[in-house]
């Protein structure tokens, strides 16, 4: 038969509401040699606390639900890595619910499960969201934040929280570092239709225009940041005769310097590569590659604090690290 908190309690001989406050850590409450007396007991009659009882019971929570979108790039290890230490540090536990890939239905299911408990807060990253689940996030009362992910343009996101680089920054400054190397043809690889690609697209553009350069449509490709993208996409690139490229993703980088070797084009001397995200895979290539570094642990961690202070928007700044994939000409 399970033991109870009444069992425990008999056993220490103390009272229930004892019990509870040394096994909820709520310091200053009991005596050493009550909580001495509770921990041998619940140890000798293999208790356990119920956890997710007692959160309904007080309405209350340390758990913080991360709500992942499915992506094909690595960047996200970081991050997850930034929320978890954050939340440890400051007395928090995360449990991640996976929303399948741009898929709302999948998204408001993972929702629903954050949902189903009391919540300290929710961090949504990379995930789309709708009307729907705006309202219903802002009815429940729970504290939510969006990671990697904003729209200050769009109504619908324009009021929400959330920790996140600056996408247009990221384009522009990664356009004008190829310029600066003396490069005018310049492709951009991989973006998405949502929210950062067209971010990313927008600062490329208007750093292209700002120098006068051209902009041919072909030298636009379209993705999902994922190794294939990069390969499929660097034959049309070369026959398009561009010197340089961007691409939105380190996995894309990666697949567009195996079909380089494949094909027995020489880099950086025949196309030069710069990738957006700088994870480890930059470090791995032969030639190492050129990035926009994003601070992914950061954002994680600076996630987690801006939701449990109720902060404001914020940016993470960025840094370009350069490698060997980019040349000047």
């Amino acid at each position: 038969m399970t033991a109870t908190i009444k069992d425990v309690a008999n056993l220490a001989g103390v009272s229930t509401a004892t019990v509870s406050r040394v096994l909820s850590d709520k310091k200053g409450t009991y005596s050493q040699q009550a909580a001495q007396k509770v921990l041998a007991a619940a140890k000798k009659l293999g208790y356990v606390k119920n956890v997710a009882a007692a959160e309904l019971v007080s309405k209350s929570s340390n758990r913080i639900a991360v709500i992942l979108n499915n992506t094909l790039t690595n960047f996200w290890t970081d991050v997850i890595k930034g929320i978890y230490d954050a939340a440890m540090k400051m007395g928090y536990q995360i449990f991640i619910l996976y929303a399948g890939d741009k898929n709302l239905p999948q998204f408001h299911n993972a929702l629903d499960v954050a949902l189903e408990r009391p919540l300290a807060g929710i961090l949504m990253i990379s995930t789309m969201i709708d009307q729907k689940a705006k309202d219903r996030l802002q009815a429940s009362g729970v504290p939510f934040r969006l990671v990697s992910i904003y729209d200050e343009k769009k109504r619908l996101y324009k009021d929400l929280p959330y920790t996140s680089s600056n996408n247009v920054e990221i384009a522009t400054i990664a356009t004008r570092y190829l310029i600066e190397l003396g490069h005018e043809r310049i492709g951009l690889v991989g973006i998405d239709r949502s929210n950062t690609g067209q971010q990313r697209l927008f600062g490329f553009e208007q750093e292209m225009i700002k120098h006068q350069l051209p902009i041919e449509p072909s030298w636009i490709h379209y993705g999902n940041y994922s190794y294939p993208t990069g390969q499929n996409s660097f034959a049309d690139l070369l026959n398009d005769q561009l010197t340089a490229v961007i691409t939105a993703s380190d996995m894309i980088a990666v697949g567009m310097i195996q079909q380089a070797n494949v094909s027995g084009i020489t880099l950086p001397q025949q196309l030069s590569i710069l990738s957006i995200d700088g994870t480890y895979l930059c470090e791995i290539t032969t030639p190492t590659i050129t990035s926009i570094t994003q601070n992914f642990y950061q954002m994680g961690r600076q996630s987690v604090i801006g939701l449990l202070n109720d902060q404001p928007a914020e940016f993470i700044p960025v840094e370009i690290t350069e490698r060997q994939s980019t040349i000047r000409i």
